[in-house]
């Protein structure tokens, strides 16, 4: 009887013999897999190598046409991922600062028509606001930050790589909580 390494060692070798027939027999349609469901021409490739190393790993069937189907569904998975992380790369690398969001909350401040008393009301407002948003999760800050400065949820989503289902999350605790640090239990912001 077979020891589970020595069956593990024969799937590699059949998986290795499907993948090589595989990209020797529809490697179009795999690259064009690739490059549908990734941003860059880099991204693509490497959703193909990911999706290799994947295939090798992972497929359990023995038909060919099995196979090809399983492994363009791992590169259009892979081509997704790294894509959703390329998004959120790019987003963290560009964070929104308290900075911007109190200039733009500031600009509402500065009225001529206002007297000196009421601005520096306001901006003693907008002091206690800054001082609780920072002591919110980073993802609800972020959210609440970027809706703030007119971003949609969609956009948000997009320049995040979230779902919209995080987006509405975040708010929705961001707003919540930014209500009980500021003392406005029932009140809606």
């Amino acid at each position: 009887m077979a020891s589970q390494r020595q069956h593990g060692g024969r799937r590699n070798q059949r998986n290795a013999r499907l993948l090589e027939q595989l990209l020797r027999g529809h490697r179009g349609s795999l690259i064009r897999q690739a490059r549908f469901h990734s941003e860059r021409e880099a991204d693509a490739e490497d959703a193909i190598s990911e999706a290799c190393v994947q295939f090798l790993r992972g497929f359990d069937g023995e038909e060919r046409d099995h196979a090809l189907r399983y492994l363009l569904v791992v590169i259009k998975r892979c081509a997704w991922a790294i894509s959703r992380s390329r998004r959120t790369r790019r987003c963290l690398a560009e964070p929104v600062s308290v900075d911007v969001l109190e200039a733009k909350l500031g600009a509402g401040i500065i009225d001529e028509r206002r007297g000196p008393e009421e601005m520096q009301e306001a901006g003693e407002e907008v002091a206690r606001f800054v001082a609780a948003l920072e002591e919110l999760k980073a993802d609800e800050r972020r959210a609440l930050i970027l809706l703030a400065l007119g971003y949609s949820y969609e956009e948000i989503a997009e320049r995040c790589g979230w779902t919209r289902t995080k987006v509405n999350r975040c708010l929705a605790e961001g707003r919540s909580r930014l209500r009980q640090l500021l003392g406005k239990g029932g009140e809606s912001s």
